[in-house]
């Protein structure tokens, strides 16, 4: 019970840091535009799929070197167990030299070649899919990271919040110390003073390890080590237009690479097919020899045409195979269009939905803000028990945790509305640059303007724990700490 009234008071100040902090603290966390820019350029997939990207354009380079004419030359050094030479009225002319020396230059040029022409297309469309799968990929990343940042976000509100929790904690058992030394508190109210020191003690290191987790899970996704958390981004309440401005003609990249998966697979069932059919190609070669026979000439120039047809089980099954693979690929891009749209369609609702959990989270916070404080009020006035104030302030940091986390869920959907589509973030990032200006449910702004921001810790030093800073003490105020001397058991 003193456990949910002491994390209600930390909560209200952590909420009331999330609203007020300055725009550009000291050491302060970067923002989310940094965060996606590296992962672009250092994230783990983002490298993987650049390189696969770069191997289908060298495949493709391959198929179209088995369209255009090739060079190749040949030495040969053959020996022969007797030489064979011919006499023919003076003139000799030898047959087959003992050591004999060919030289070669060949030089081949297809001429009719449907299957490797075939295949060529379906290369280029294979380096174009893998082109729209890096834009895929790309947009996942940043899904990713800005889920992480969010992440880190809320966590480390949590860990500040912990720390104030377990101060005012040790706050209030010193002072049920002090009434019990007095005799004017039980030795229950001492004991349940203490366990709850104990039981802030465990929810700041369960803090400290979600925010840690999170901080090294952004840095892994991104390449880049955050910063301390010292501010948190304004949460519009902007709508996002009508859901058809985003369905209508919307082509994600995932569709695009599964459009350009499909016309590959269409040509690759072609090139099947086609392999059913002659191929017609010439050759020119050189021949460099001292075997010069009865030509008598060293060297011997020949040109072909050949024409070939190969028929087998094979190749047809091949291109049975190949046409059921194309079918196959038409149902997944169908797939793929409607699971993009059905995404869509879900972001699109969260964002009006979290649209109006914010608005009423923070109708119920400043509510149940003024509730607590209530309680507290009427509990120093004998007019209430501990269990009133207790279940009020309960009810306040259940009410102010879920203002924080609305938000973030909010400004996290309308991140993966964007991604989903393939719209820059580049407006939305700036966006979320700017500083909570809204105050406090339940106080002034003249107040929340006051709130100072939390000292916390670089991400990557987990084994520290940062001192709280004291916030504003406001007795007019329900959402304000109580001082050592006005804490209640």
């Amino acid at each position: 019970m003193k456990s949910a009234k002491l994390l209600s008071r930390s909560a209200k100040i952590a909420a009331g840091l999330f609203l007020a902090f300055p725009a550009s603290p000291a050491w302060a966390l970067q923002p989310l535009g940094d965060f996606l820019a590296s992962g672009r350029s250092t994230g783990f997939d983002a490298r993987e799929q650049a390189l696969v990207t770069e191997q289908r354009g060298w495949e493709r380079s391959a198929a179209l070197g088995r369209l255009l004419p090739s060079f190749s030359a040949r030495g040969i050094y053959q020996f022969n167990q007797y030489e064979v030479e011919a006499d023919f009225g003076g003139t000799t002319l030898v047959i087959s030299p003992q050591h004999q020396l060919d030289g070669f230059l060949q030089l081949d040029v297809p001429l009719i070649d449907l299957a490797n022409q075939h295949r060529y297309s379906q290369a280029k469309h294979l380096e174009s899919a893998s082109k729209e799968q890096q834009e895929l990929v790309l947009s996942q990343v940043d899904t990713a990271i800005a889920r992480s940042y969010f992440l880190l976000v809320g966590a480390a509100a949590l860990h500040h919040s912990a720390e104030l929790s377990l101060k005012s904690a040790e706050e209030n058992l010193a002072f049920v110390q002090a009434r019990a030394d007095l005799g004017a508190a039980t030795e229950l109210d001492l004991a349940r003073a203490r366990a709850n020191v104990e039981v802030s003690r465990q929810n700041l290191a369960d803090a400290l390890l979600g925010r840690d987790v999170a901080a090294r899970q952004l840095e892994t996704l991104s390449g880049l080590s955050p910063q301390a958390v010292d501010s948190f981004p304004e949460v519009g309440l902007q709508s996002e237009g009508p859901l058809s401005s985003w369905l209508d003609n919307a082509e994600t990249p995932a569709d695009r690479t599964q459009k350009e998966l499909t016309a590959a697979a269409v040509q690759g069932r072609k090139a099947a097919k086609a392999a059913l059919l002659p191929t017609l190609s010439a050759n020119a070669q050189e021949r460099f020899t001292n075997a010069t026979g009865f030509v008598g000439e060293p060297t011997v120039f020949t040109a072909q045409a050949v024409l070939g047809w190969r028929l087998d089980w094979g190749t047809y099954a091949n291109s049975q195979a190949q046409s059921s693979n194309a079918a196959a690929q038409m149902v997944r891009e169908e797939k793929t269009r409607r699971n993009s749209a059905d995404q869509i369609f879900e972001a699109h609702h969260r964002v009006e939905t979290g649209i109006v959990k914010v608005q009423s989270a923070r109708a119920q916070a400043e509510s149940a803000s003024t509730a607590a404080g209530l309680a507290e009020e009427r509990y120093r006035a004998g007019a209430a028990t501990q269990l009133d104030v207790t279940q009020a302030q309960r009810d306040a940091f259940a009410a102010d945790a879920a203002l924080i986390q609305a938000g973030a869920q909010l400004t996290f959907a309308r991140v993966e509305l964007r991604t989903l589509t393939g719209r820059p973030l580049d407006e939305l990032s700036r966006q979320l640059d700017q500083p909570r200006k809204s105050a406090l449910p339940g106080l002034a702004a003249s107040d929340a303007a006051q709130v100072p921001p939390a000292a916390a810790p670089p991400a990557s030093s987990a084994g520290s724990t940062p001192a709280p800073t004291s916030p504003p003490t406001d007795s007019a105020s329900p959402v304000s700490p109580a001082s050592p001397q006005k804490a209640q058991p």
